[in-house]
């Protein structure tokens, strides 16, 4: 890697996540978090000093609050490349107030990252993108976006996705109660359907990538059967539609986020 020690300023769930794989990797990494509880910052070394904070890390990870990132990046005294998860916030803004001949990308994961599953998208300076790859690609598919502006409807989709996933997973173990299973079991077969039926899908598109999901799903649905049954009540109360408005407002959110 080019840049050889990385600094993560916030090590909650996603910075402590990607400071946790980095550490993994024997990746030299540092953190700098004045607020995190000490219990969640087992394992971690935290740097207290921010000026020698910004001495020793080379490569800055900005996992803070977007309200924040302005006024963090105005105090570094001297250039740096950086890397900003913050939702909302532009290229235009990180450059601008980060020290003159800053390199800035800005990048957009999700929570699966915690496990080694997550879905990324970035754009920015090229000069680091071979660095991004590095640091994210063990950890996340990574996605290079052709225009900046489309990092909302990443943020729309796939970070903020997961919830939308969850959200159905414990809908499916709610169904699964009202038919008569125990909550647990039915939580379990909830999360393994909607993990399996991923892993199907990626499959199929790595034998054919012309795949549509609507190839597998009909494979599943027999002529009055039970999943059409199911699949018509999905129809009634507009599941797709309530799904892509739910992409389409969480992408509108991170563009109003970027305008404040």
């Amino acid at each position: 890697m080019k840049y050889t020690k990385i600094g993560i300023i916030g090590c909650g769930n996603m910075g402590g996540a990607i400071y946790r794989s980095l550490q993994s990797r024997k990746i030299d990494v540092i953190g700098f978090d004045p607020y995190l509880d000490p219990k969640k910052a087992e394992g971690m070394i935290l740097e207290s000093d921010w000026s020698q904070f910004q001495k020793k890390a080379d490569l800055i990870i900005l996992a803070i609050k977007p309200a924040d990132v302005a006024k963090t990046l105005k105090t570094l005294e001297s250039p740096k490349a950086i890397l900003s998860v913050a939702a909302g916030i532009d290229t235009g803004t990180l450059t601008s107030s980060s020290p003159n001949g800053s390199k800035v990308v800005r990048i957009m994961p999700n929570l699966p990252i915690l496990v080694g599953k997550g879905a990324l998208g970035y754009y920015g300076d090229k000069d680091l993108y071979e660095s991004l790859k590095e640091i994210f690609s063990p950890i996340s598919y990574c996605l290079e976006l052709s225009k900046e502006e489309l990092l909302d409807a990443v943020t729309g989709l796939s970070g903020s996705g997961p919830a939308y996933v969850l959200r159905f997973i414990q809908s499916l173990a709610e169904g699964g109660v009202a038919s008569g299973l125990a909550y647990a079991q039915s939580l379990e077969l909830a999360i393994h359907t909607v993990s399996g039926a991923a892993e199907l899908l990626s499959k199929e598109l790595e034998k054919n990538p012309e795949t549509h999901p609507e190839v597998l799903k009909n494979k599943v649905t027999s002529p009055g059967g039970t999943t059409i049954a199911g699949l018509e009540e999905l129809e009634k109360n507009q599941f797709p539609f309530a799904i892509i408005s739910a992409v389409k407002r969480a992408t509108e959110r991170s563009k109003e986020l970027g305008t404040k």
